[in-house]
């Protein structure tokens, strides 16, 4: 057993139950709000979250790993307020995203970067006191030097602080592939790291390339019903777990209460079933149709999240 720092304070790996690995509770761009906070209404994006978030406990959700980095809009506070009123667990990320202009970080020494992280981890963000349980990071559309010193800096807090890290890759250019030798060379736990949206690709051979180097596949853009359908999806799913994958997957859609980036309403138009629930509702009927076991599902959604974190 291990202890999670989740927003709303510690809690034991065997009561993470069934566990979305990457979601959001908000996503945008902090420069909006800094410059117009008089655009947003916190309290409805607040009611927001909290209905999505009861929708999904009902559903047989327990725990949200919300990997919202410094640079994607993170708040905190939100999350908090969120967890507590809607009875979810969420565990909050530090880290970095748009790993190309980390502009604060241009000109400054690696370990500026790596001490933020681990402050956030072990002390709390900002002035909060709510711990960060998890680094998020990205590569796309390729790797470049300011990306390497991102990842290379998470890498560092990881093993200082022993928080696993989950990531954004490019598929299509197998960026999860450069993510993995750059954890290697500064000697990572391969097993401690999840290579995000695996299944936004079709190439079987490079999963399990992913998986046989030691890290977890993110399956985690079930939803998004491009490059691939959610039958598509679940379909690679249950190819892994005939190979005997089951124990290296994990389930998520990458959704996200409030998403800036696109007029308020148009997702749930466009995008019907990016929501945290289209996976317990019904991505795990597709699974069972395919002839994947209960015990496989629960590995995904249960077990494998508790590893991850340091459990059992």
């Amino acid at each position: 057993m291990a202890t999670i720092q989740s927003a709303t304070g510690p809690i034991d790996s065997n009561e993470l139950g069934f566990t979305l690995m990457h979601e959001h509770v908000r996503v945008g761009w902090g420069a909006m709000y800094q410059q117009y906070p008089e655009m947003f209404d916190r309290e409805h994006e607040l009611d927001r979250a909290v209905s999505r978030l009861k929708d999904a406990r009902a559903a047989g959700v327990k725990t949200v790993v919300d990997l919202t980095p410094i640079d994607l809009g993170r708040d905190v506070t939100l999350i908090a307020e969120a967890a507590n009123r809607s009875g979810m667990q969420i565990i909050a990320a530090t880290g970095i995203y748009y790993t190309a202009h980390p502009f604060h970080f241009q000109m400054r020494e690696d370990r500026e970067m790596q001490e933020l992280f681990v402050r956030d981890i072990t002390l709390g963000i900002s002035t909060t006191g709510i711990r960060a349980g998890v680094i998020k990071c990205a590569t796309e559309p390729e790797m470049h030097p300011m990306n390497e010193r991102v990842l290379r800096n998470a890498a560092r807090a990881a093993k200082e602080t022993g928080v696993p890290i989950c990531t954004h890759t490019y598929p299509a250019n197998r960026t999860g592939l450069d993510q993995q030798r750059v954890f290697k060379e500064e000697g990572v736990d391969l097993s401690r790291t999840v290579i995000g949206h695996s299944d936004d690709s079709d190439d079987i051979s490079y999963l399990e390339q992913i998986i046989q180097n030691g890290s977890y596949c993110g399956m985690d853009r079930i939803g998004i019903q491009r490059p691939r359908t959610s039958e598509q999806r679940a379909d690679m799913v249950a190819a892994l777990v005939e190979k005997g994958y089951a124990a290296r997957i994990t389930l998520s859609h990458d959704s996200c209460c409030n998403f800036h980036w696109a007029p308020e309403g148009m997702l749930d138009e466009y995008a019907p079933t990016w929501r945290l629930t289209h996976i317990p509702l019904d991505v795990i009927p597709m699974l069972r149709e395919r002839g994947v076991s209960e015990g496989a599902i629960e590995q995904m959604t249960v077990l494998n999240p508790r590893r991850i974190f340091g459990g059992d």
